[in-house]
């Protein structure tokens, strides 16, 4: 007998489900597992690039879900330029994962410093 783990949506039961969209996680399927997840606060962005780096803990490459807050509240993905309208508009930032570190990679364009707030996801290694 294997055992599993499982976690439904809201009005679901996990013992009789069989609907996999209605999982927010079974280990029978194959999920992204978060292993590790934080907030890197008040980072200010004074070069081009800026960058911020941060050793992940795992055995390989894990994939990485980060997203940054600008100071106008913008919330924005990686290679996402700040929001339209706001000068300058050349502020964009980047990430980059090897076997040991994920560096996030600020560029500050013309404007002047500012201080962004990055939250990351670091998923499992996947198997090869």
């Amino acid at each position: 007998m294997s055992s599993i783990v499982a976690m439904t949506k809201q009005g679901k039961d996990a013992l009789t489900e069989t609907n996999p969209n209605n999982f927010i996680f079974h280990s029978d399927y194959n999920t992204f597992k978060v292993v590790s997840q934080g907030v890197v606060s008040s980072q200010t962005v004074d070069a081009n690039p800026k960058i911020f780096t941060l050793a992940h803990g795992q055995s390989g490459v894990p994939a990485v879900y980060a997203f940054a807050k600008f100071p106008d509240g913008f919330v924005a993905l990686p290679n996402e330029k700040e929001r339209a309208g706001v000068d300058p508009v050349d502020r964009y930032w980047l990430v980059d994962i090897d076997s040991t570190n994920i560096r996030f990679n600020f560029y500050k364009g013309s404007g002047s410093n500012y201080s962004v707030d990055i939250s990351y996801y670091i998923f499992e290694v996947p198997i090869s």
